[in-house]
């Protein structure tokens, strides 16, 4: 395959960056008004959170199935049938009074989802080269921080108090305008040669991951448990006016991609992913143990120092590392399977961190956090040999 012309570089790069960011509008719009939805339902918290548990389950199983899906059939056309399937939930989700029926929509949420970023990037895979790759690894993790402080920033501002149905039906909206604008860019990857189904390679390459998939699995629960739960979070704290809880989560998202310019800069400089995000895990896993002595506003600086480092850390787990260990024609296979760890145990996060709260408070959540996070870093620095073998994917 001819490499693409710089032009074209930009353009397939710019419009999936784009178009996974504004995935985000029909995911994260539901942390805002959890609290708003436990008092409508009259539920407790850890009934509304379990919505977050069941999208992140479905969500992670489907992730492996469509990143195996996306090794065979058109990425193009996945993408699009996951933006309509996440525009409809949405809407569907702003009518519903029942918890079950939330709970359904929801999951379904999940599998359209799953359907961008693993057949995402087996487009970039497939249409750069190896240097190329490598580079634009680390600027894909941008496009999920500002999807979400995008998010958290609209639904913020117009979903306040029993007002949560416009948090879930005007995103659904505008999800249709985000089909409108891949469907015209009709970026695809080339047209796989068939391979065939074979359990037997995806096991193989399974066990010499494991380590990976483990340190993802522990980061994930952190790192979802945090996107799920920081609004509530700010709102218990009392530091800011119930009408800015959005606002400022979105505030510290937007700092937090600090995290991916500084684990940007470091691999540029070293050429080393592993150990760099081992080194932020560490940070972060230090950071939420500092928050369990913490109080008052203090909290909220060293949150955001923390979220700074996990981001950079996550970013380079789930975008560059599926990138450097996946065989050839196999990226979105390896990008499936690593990100169902990091969504189906980020999952657990949902019911988990809202029932600790209610029983042991917020100091608990945030030590178990750092105990997670150093436990991910042992695994990471594990592995960091895996990086010098040189087996990532490489162009069609």
């Amino acid at each position: 395959m001819n490499a693409p012309s710089p032009r074209q570089h930009k353009r397939i790069v710019g419009v999936i960056w784009i178009t996974y960011a504004l995935f985000y509008l029909g995911r994260v719009n539901f942390s805002v008004v959890l609290p708003a939805l436990a008092i409508a339902l009259d539920a407790s918290r850890a009934e509304v959170g379990a919505l977050g548990t069941v999208f992140f389950w479905v969500y992670g199983i489907f992730h492996f199935i469509s990143g195996e899906i996306g090794s065979h059939l058109s990425p193009f056309r996945m993408v699009c049938a996951g933006l309509l399937i996440i525009a409809l939930v949405n809407i569907a989700f702003a009518f519903q009074t029942s918890l079950l029926l939330m709970l359904v929509l929801w999951g379904i949420n999940g599998i359209g989802q799953s359907a961008g970023w693993a057949p995402m990037f087996r487009i970039l895979a497939e249409r750069l080269d190896r240097g190329q790759i490598k580079v634009i690894s680390t600027v894909m993790p941008f496009s999920y921080v500002i999807g979400t402080a995008i998010t958290w920033t609209l639904v913020g501002a117009v979903a306040t108090g029993a007002n949560w149905q416009v948090a879930f039906w005007l995103p659904g909206l505008l999800t249709l305008g985000v089909l409108a604008f891949w469907w015209r860019a009709g970026i695809d990857a080339p047209k796989a040669t068939p391979q065939g189904f074979n359990p037997s390679q995806i096991r193989a390459e399974l066990r010499q991951i494991a380590a990976v998939l483990l340190a993802t699995a522990l980061a994930g629960f952190v790192f979802n448990g945090m996107t799920i739960w920081l609004p509530t979070y700010i709102l218990d704290s009392r530091i800011v006016p119930e009408n800015a809880i959005g606002s400022v989560a979105a505030a510290m998202q937007v700092i937090a991609i600090l995290g991916l310019f500084l684990a940007r800069l470091r691999v540029l400089r070293s050429n080393q992913v592993f150990v760099t995000a081992a080194a932020m895990l560490a940070a972060a896993g230090f950071a939420m143990l500092s928050l369990t002595a913490a109080t008052g506003p203090l909290t909220l600086l060293i949150i955001c120092l923390g979220m700074i480092m996990l981001n950079g850390a996550f970013g380079l787990v789930v975008s560059a590392v599926p990138l450097l260990l996946a065989p050839p024609g196999r990226a979105s296979s390896i990008t499936g399977s690593i990100n169902m760890m990091s969504n189906f145990f980020g999952g657990m996060a949902g019911f988990t961190v809202g029932g600790l709260v209610e029983w042991s408070g917020w100091t608990a959540v945030f030590g178990l956090w750092g105990a997670l996070l150093l436990m991910a870093t042992a695994l990471i620095w594990i592995k960091r040999g895996a990086e010098e073998e040189g087996t990532g994917a490489t162009p069609a």
